[in-house]
């Protein structure tokens, strides 16, 4: 369970001496539990994600993800909804997350039954909330949820009730870039709403509405989603190689661009979780993106890896390249991306005792060996080619296209 940290009212004690009264202030600490009875409660959700960034809590999200990629294993790979739901909740209460409200809704919504149908919608309130991407797929979902319920409806008043809501969430939908028509009409659990006339009128207005909207909505969502580089150089420092700052996880719904996403997200093994780190480079012919991925093993030094890639207008990927990486305790690469030439640096890490001899935590880094430096040039067409790569060097990292 996910633990806050209040301050109580300090305890004030008086001790008489000759020399005058003495204060000692003892501070207690209440501990709230955000429990299975109020993981819906988004003000509870916000407070603890809120109060969290005060104290280390790396740990705490290392294990939360850990039962969310399990519980997605369980989903897409076995097929076993209900220890997807099981570990869903697991990896909420030890730390929420808007991604695994998104999926835990998915996971009710499949079950297709009314009380377990309005608690997708509760998931789908907090995924939304705590600003969930890509939103349309969000709204579309709650749609579906809102048309199934349409359908159990006991009473007219409350037919007349889902049927605005998914009307409305269609609209939303729409609006925020969703276009797959196909798909509404043949997804079983909302196609029926496409004989309304509240549909059609709904339909006809977001078009007039969109004009000439952009026919890669998808991929406009996902590149806009990455913050832009302010300033002339990125760069991943040697001393910051596990990327920390950049936490805001990567929806499955952008696979699509992220293929090794998809393998590692729907496999067997189920290691994974992907992270937006920022937007390089944006022209006419190419866009650049750096993204983090991260290996969850259960050990104490997660493998994190930073990757360049530049993709077409379309979305499709030009090119992409492994450009930092924590890859072990002792081997990591670091990275700067200037005028468009990439500089990395090979790095043997010294630690002050050998791993394994000590606990991680009581163990410290104390120098960083140089083993190599190369350099790459994105090209304005947007592929990366060798700048100055030595004709002996070998990089373990290489990621295949």
């Amino acid at each position: 369970m996910i633990c806050r940290l209040i301050l109580v009212p300090i305890v004030l004690f008086l001790l008489i001496s000759c020399s005058g009264p003495k204060v000692d202030h003892i501070a207690k600490v209440q501990v709230l539990h955000m429990t299975e009875e109020s993981i819906y409660d988004e003000k509870l959700v916000y407070d603890v994600i809120f109060d969290s960034e005060e104290y280390d809590v790396d740990s705490i999200k290392n294990k939360s993800r850990v039962l969310f990629l399990q519980g997605i294993d369980q989903y897409k790979n076995k097929k076993d909804i209900r220890k997807a739901i099981n570990l869903f909740k697991e990896s909420i209460l030890i730390f929420p997350d808007a991604k695994t409200y998104y999926e835990l809704g998915n996971a009710f919504l499949d079950f297709n039954r009314e009380d377990l149908v309005k608690e997708a919608l509760d998931a789908y309130r907090v995924a939304e909330y705590l600003d969930f991407q890509p939103k349309f797929n969000l709204y579309y979902k709650e749609a579906c949820a809102n048309n199934i319920l349409y359908h159990t409806a006991s009473t007219e008043e409350e037919k007349s009730d889902y049927l605005y809501e998914t009307v409305s969430n269609l609209r939303m939908a729409f609006s925020n870039g969703f276009s797959d028509t196909l798909l509404l009409k043949n997804d079983v659990r909302i196609k029926s709403i496409t004989s309304q006339s509240e549909y059609k009128s709904m339909l006809l207005h977001v078009k007039i509405e969109k004009g000439k909207g952009s026919s890669n909505a998808l991929f406009d969502l996902f590149k806009n989603a990455f913050p832009v580089t302010q300033t002339a150089v990125f760069e991943i420092d040697k001393t910051n190689v596990e990327m920390g700052d950049y936490d805001e996880s990567i929806s499955y719904d952008f696979a699509n661009f992220i293929p090794e996403m998809e393998n590692t997200g729907f496999g067997r093994e189920v290691t994974h979780d992907y992270f937006y780190v920022a937007k390089i480079a944006e022209t006419p012919l190419y866009t650049a993106l750096v993204y983090k991925s991260m290996s969850f093993y259960g050990d104490d030094m997660q493998p994190v890896r930073a990757t360049l890639v530049t993709f077409n207008p379309q979305g499709e990927i030009i090119a992409k390249k492994i450009i930092a990486c924590q890859c072990s305790a002792e081997k990591i690469k670091d990275a700067k991306i200037e005028n468009n030439i990439v500089t990395i640096h090979d790095y043997k890490r010294q630690w002050e005792h050998a791993m394994g001899k000590v606990d991680l935590g009581k163990n410290k880094i104390i120098g960083y060996d140089l083993q190599a430096t190369v350099k790459y040039k994105i090209e304005d067409t947007g592929q990366i080619v060798n700048e100055d790569v030595p004709a002996n060097y070998k990089d373990s990292t290489v990621a295949s296209k």
